[in-house]
C-alpha cells in the first residue's frame, strides 16, 4: 500500500510502498519506538520516533500545519480504516508538501523556519 515518507534530513517528501507490517515502520523512520500524530486528513496520522526529542541522535525537525509542536526525525503518513488498520492515506504527496515546514534547531528550545 502507499504511504508518504517525510525525511527532514534530506528535506524530501515522497511516496513509498508500505507492506502493512507495523515492524516495517521502524525501518522507515529509523527508530526503536514510535508514536502517532493525527493530522486532520480523515483518519491519517504521521508515525514519528517516540523518543526523537530526547534521544542522543542528531536530529532534524519539521512541523505539520495545524500541529504546532516540532516533530523530530523522519515521519511516515498512513491512513486508518474503521477498525484501526493501516490503509493508504487519502492525501497526496503534493498536499503533504503544502502542510510541512522544515525547521532548523537554533538551541535553547528555539526553532527557525527554513525559507522555502
Amino acid at each position: 500500500m502507499k504511504a508518504i515518507l517525510i525525511d527532514p534530513f534530506a528535506r524530501t517528501i515522497s511516496e513509498v510502498e508500505y507492506d502493512g507490517d507495523y515492524k516495517s515502520i521502524y525501518g522507515f523512520i529509523d527508530c526503536d519506538t514510535f508514536d502517532c500524530v493525527r493530522i486532520g486528513f480523515n483518519d491519517a496520522a504521521i508515525f514519528v520516533d517516540d523518543e526523537g526529542l530526547i534521544n542522543d541522535k542528531e536530529q532534524e525537525f519539521f512541523v505539520w500545519k495545524g500541529f504546532d509542536q516540532p516533530l523530530a526525525g523522519k515521519g511516515l503518513i498512513l491512513g486508518a480504516d474503521e477498525d484501526g488498520g493501516a490503509v493508504s492515506p487519502e492525501l497526496t504527496v503534493e498536499e503533504a508538501k503544502a502542510h510541512i515546514t522544515w525547521l532548523n534547531y537554533m538551541g535553547g528550545g528555539v526553532f527557525m523556519e527554513v525559507p522555502k
